[in-house]
């Protein structure tokens, strides 16, 4: 099994604004594809449409300030493709500047999962984890992906 995924960002905001962007609708919008549902509580499946067939997570734990933790339902159509099953983690960590570290870990990868795609999605996760700080810091909407059917705000 492949290791997980992981990435860290310091994110000058309090941790219930990251919470808000994570689990809402309004804030997975506006920082990862504007094509967003989701509802902010544990057992209930977040969509996530771009332009394609939807990806779709489980929210497994939901701990504001602290943690939220999903489990992917289906593959998705972008490299590595082999998501079902995989868990995304976000962890909230207080800073010493009055702000929040946000580790995300893309993990529980079947085998064989090609380095490629891994770095591939690695990648993803990187512009997905820098449109997040810049939305919680600034409150202006920055999706890095968005839909005909849910364009982004100008």
């Amino acid at each position: 099994m492949a290791a997980p995924i992981a990435l860290a960002v310091s994110v000058n905001a309090p941790a219930g604004r990251i919470t808000d962007a994570l689990a809402t609708t309004e804030g997975l919008a506006s920082f990862w594809t504007t094509d967003s549902h989701a509802a902010p509580e544990a057992g209930s499946a977040a969509r996530f449409g771009f332009g394609g067939p939807e990806l779709q997570m489980r929210i497994d734990q939901l701990d504001p300030g602290r943690r939220i933790a999903w489990t992917c339902l289906n593959d998705f159509p972008m490299p590595p493709g082999h998501w079902a099953g995989t868990t995304v983690t976000w962890d909230l960590t207080p800073s010493g500047t009055g702000g929040v570290t946000v580790l995300l870990q893309h993990g529980n990868w079947p085998a064989p999962i090609t380095q490629a795609g891994l770095a591939a999605t690695a990648y993803t996760w990187a512009l997905v984890l820098t449109a997040l700080k810049g939305y919680a810091e600034t409150g202006t909407p920055q999706p890095v992906f968005t839909t005909a059917a849910h364009p982004a705000e100008s």
